[in-house]
């Protein structure tokens, strides 16, 4: 895949990812009458099926060893403002956060070998 292509797929991702995440947390506002409650919204996701429980363990991992990577790699890189992506993932959401550093990422060693 031409590299411009493949940073662009992770902005398309990105874009798609916090969407998503966005409108099911409107939804879930709304349901709630305008309130948003961490505690519950936490909860939800401990419902009782093993498959579900299974997809919360997968991506709090996913997210978890996610994040370790964009501090690790956005130190290593030298990436300006690498700390941001971290919270934008925290306050927004891993499938936003975590594609739009790797856009980031992307284009900073495609700079980076052009050089």
């Amino acid at each position: 895949m031409n590299k411009i292509y493949t940073s662009y797929f992770y902005l398309l991702l990105a874009v798609v990812g916090g969407s998503i995440t966005f409108y099911y947390v409107m939804l879930g506002t709304m349901a709630e009458h305008g309130n948003f409650n961490v505690i519950e919204f936490i909860q939800s996701t401990w419902v009782d099926s093993y498959y579900a429980k299974s997809l919360t363990i997968d991506f709090w991992t996913g997210a978890i060893v996610g994040t370790f990577f964009v501090i690790v790699e956005g130190t290593r890189l030298k990436m300006k403002l690498y700390w941001m992506y971290p919270i934008l993932i925290v306050f927004i959401g891993f499938a936003f956060g975590f594609p739009l550093f790797l856009y980031f990422r992307h284009k900073k060693i495609i700079a980076e070998s052009n050089l």
